[in-house]
């Protein structure tokens, strides 16, 4: 897979958190959007909808970039569990402790002030927690000892947690397991079992919804990189792409009870992705250096999001 279709990916992934900390999380925390004219509130409030499910996206971004890097060197042997995690913990592992310690801190500043938890008031005295503390410094905030952000202190890090738990059922799978069409089922099982717990969720570590959003999508990526590279006719696929992408968005518009995670991921994102990887003018328009630098600081702008948001609030 080259450099550019990576810069492609990279963008879409600084876009999409740019639209989850400054769109989705600002209206979420703070229950307003500027308004500035009508058509900037349309597009900002269509995407603040959206925004709730857009994490899946990182998860399938990831699927896609660690099948590409990763599967061969893996399947051949060439890299140890330890070897695969360890750079990877060593990159987001200090920010997101250091986060989680910013962001309680100003939590509990702001409580012995005003007597309230200034951001997430809803079950605030979990989340700020020293439990809450401990596991999220750790690493183990989601889909261990709790759902969502539950546990997580500085909340949007619970994805943190889940990619984690994907990247060793992936590297155990595509390790152990030798058989191409073998390792397929397993991957797709995956999907399933994700598709399975986001809606009858089992309330048990590696089991809770947020579980599965990870589990599906991760998972939902991969299949979707072996499937570009396996695409015959791209023209008549990026047709169908483009009529998957239309009408799943119709459908949604028309029942509203169609948008929820396995929805979104399985028709519009999977279906986004393709387009932004096959059509060239979507490929131009998303390996634009400014969005692959935005997609360079996307942990930064999510783990940083909230002590951010803590602090304004602090000081306004």
């Amino acid at each position: 897979m080259n450099q550019k279709r990576r810069d492609e990916i990279t963008g879409l992934r600084g876009l999409s958190a740019c639209i989850i900390a400054y769109i989705f999380h600002y209206t979420q925390l703070f229950h307003a959007m500027p308004e500035c004219f009508p058509l900037q509130v349309t597009v900002m409030g269509t995407l603040a909808k959206y925004g709730v499910c857009m994490s899946e996206i990182f998860f399938m971004l990831s699927g896609m970039l660690l099948y590409w890097s990763y599967q061969t060197r893996i399947s051949d042997g060439a890299l140890t569990l330890g070897q695969f995690i360890l750079p990877k913990m060593k990159k987001i592992y200090p920010m997101m402790m250091t986060t989680a310690l910013i962001t309680w801190g100003l939590q509990k500043l702001g409580h012995i002030i005003y007597g309230v938890y200034v951001l997430h008031p809803d079950g605030a005295e979990v989340r700020n927690s020293m439990w809450a503390l401990f596991v999220s410094v750790l690493g183990l905030q989601s889909g261990w000892f709790s759902d969502n952000d539950t546990l997580a202190v500085n909340g949007p890090s619970w994805f943190v947690s889940i990619f984690f738990i994907c990247y060793v059922i992936y590297y155990l799978l595509t390790h152990y397991v030798k058989k191409e069409s073998v390792k397929n089922a397993c991957y797709i099982g995956m999907m399933v079992l994700g598709l399975l717990v986001m809606m009858h969720p089992l309330q048990l570590p590696l089991l809770y919804s947020t579980n599965g959003r990870g589990y599906f999508s991760f998972f939902a990526g991969i299949m979707l990189a072996q499937m570009m590279e396996k695409t015959s006719d791209e023209k008549k696929n990026i047709r169908c792409g483009g009529a998957l992408l239309v009408g799943s968005l119709m459908l949604i518009r028309k029942w509203e009870q169609l948008f929820s995670f396995w929805y979104v991921s399985a028709f519009v994102w999977t279906s986004l992705l393709y387009l932004v990887c096959q059509v060239d003018i979507l490929k131009k328009f998303f390996a634009w250096k400014p969005f692959v630098w935005l997609g360079n600081m996307c942990m930064p702008i999510f783990l940083w999001n909230m002590a951010t948001d803590v602090m304004l609030e602090l000081i306004r």
